[in-house]
């Protein structure tokens, strides 16, 4: 009886803590399938964001598209929760000529506040907007 008891908490404790540790992480990826946005030429928009316990923010974006698009516009800003709005304290931006582009930098944020990321995507075939898709991020405390 206790086994059977032990193993039914242990399988609890499995099951809350995998979730989490996806939402601790910041991770959030979504491509173009049945549970995604149905894109025209983006097929995968990933962005990540953590911040360590010295105060290094990093974060982690990534676009990959359809091989017909030629160009890709990545721009992200960490944003600070203060006097009851969001402010951009850093933006970055990235542009590479193929299917896909890349984004990632190091930023150390104040102590006592929220932050988020916030990204935008933008894909282009010879110089014309094809598709553009949106992120923002949940808040963590620092």
């Amino acid at each position: 009886m206790r086994k059977r008891a032990a193993v039914l908490v242990l399988s609890i404790l499995i099951l809350c803590l995998v979730p989490m540790q996806a939402f601790a992480l910041g991770t959030n990826q979504v491509t173009n399938s049945e549970k995604g946005p149905l894109w025209v030429g983006i097929t995968e928009f990933t962005n990540s964001f953590e911040i360590s316990s010295s105060g290094l923010a990093q974060f982690d974006t990534s676009l990959y598209a359809r091989s017909n698009i030629n160009k890709v516009v990545i721009n992200a800003s960490i944003q600070q929760y203060i006097n009851g709005s969001w402010q951009t304290i850093k933006s970055w931006s990235s542009t590479s000529y193929s299917s896909s582009g890349y984004l990632n930098q190091k930023w150390y944020v104040v102590s006592g506040y929220n932050y988020r990321l916030v990204s935008t995507g933008a894909v282009y075939q010879d110089d014309a907007l094809v598709e553009q898709a949106s992120y923002t991020g949940s808040s963590y405390w620092y």
